[in-house]
């Protein structure tokens, strides 16, 4: 039987995508930074992408996400802290877990790494974070 690793990003954009509306966040969620944006953001962006992942057991993988968030400018970083700080908690809550069509069977605390600042040469505040799940494969 051939198991596949699961298209993470596309699962995990669009159930953070919404949660993030479930807070009322008016946020733009995608697995790539748009060629053509404009700085400053008109609404925040979220990236996410898989930096690095393995197998643990034959039906099994590792994934390590990282998600930067985009939001405010280099000036005034204060929606980027809080935006990161939501997207965090959301991400590496045991919630994700049990959500609809979930690949997630565990969360490694231990590889969930805070959301921190990144120096950015656009006019854009950036905070960078890592998530790190355990997924099941697709058969």
């Amino acid at each position: 039987m051939m198991v596949k690793p699961p298209d993470v990003e596309t699962w995990a954009t669009s159930y953070l995508r919404s949660e993030l509306v479930g807070l009322g966040r008016d946020v733009e969620v995608d697995v790539r930074q748009p060629d053509d944006a404009a700085f400053p953001l008109s609404r925040p962006l979220v990236v996410i992408r898989v930096d690095a992942g393995g197998k643990v057991t034959p039906v099994t993988f590792d994934c390590q996400l990282g998600v930067s968030v985009l939001a405010g400018s280099r000036q005034d970083d204060s929606l980027a802290r809080v935006l990161a700080n939501d997207v965090f908690a959301i991400l590496s809550d045991r919630e994700v877990i049990f959500a609809p069509n979930s690949p997630v069977v565990s969360i490694d605390d231990g590889g969930c790494m805070f959301p921190e600042a990144v120096d950015d040469e656009l006019d854009v505040s950036r905070r960078y974070m890592t998530i790190s799940w355990d997924v099941v494969g697709t058969f």
